[in-house]
């Protein structure tokens, strides 16, 4: 992917507000609607804020890269947590009773749903996480 927007942190609750803030008025100066930057940041702050509590990266960087195409929104992530390959999760099932669920999982189940496509491969002992959101015709 060629990054229009790149920039490396660690993913701490700081430095992911502060990026999505960064991301969200890169796309919206890039003509981006405001439900996809909306969705875009979602779903960054999701996939960074899971790496800092499962994959045990909180003090290492991540690069994210943003690209804006007509049609889409791409992101890619790079880290060195743990494996993680977002799609292989489950679903949580959303027909139970909230107080019947288990905890977790519904922020990645949102980010799979708002995706066009998502991929993961690991390379070089890191993670590349990639996914693409539809720009909205709204």
């Amino acid at each position: 992917m060629t990054a229009a927007f790149e920039v490396s942190i660690k993913p701490g609750s700081a430095e992911i507000s502060n990026l999505t803030e960064t991301a969200m008025a890169f796309l919206q100066g890039g003509g981006v609607d405001s439900l996809t930057t909306h969705h875009v940041a979602l779903a960054l702050e999701e996939m960074l804020t899971n790496l800092a509590t499962h994959g045990n990266a909180a003090d290492s960087p991540a690069t994210i890269r943003l690209a804006i195409d007509p049609h889409k929104v791409n992101v890619e992530i790079i880290d060195c947590g743990e494996y993680f390959d977002p799609r292989e999760t489950p679903d949580p099932d959303i027909a139970k009773d909230v107080a019947d669920r288990e905890v977790g999982g519904l922020g990645l189940y949102l980010v799979r749903k708002i995706a066009v496509d998502i991929a993961y491969a690991r390379r070089d002992g890191r993670n590349v996480t990639t996914f693409a959101l539809a720009r909205s015709t709204i």
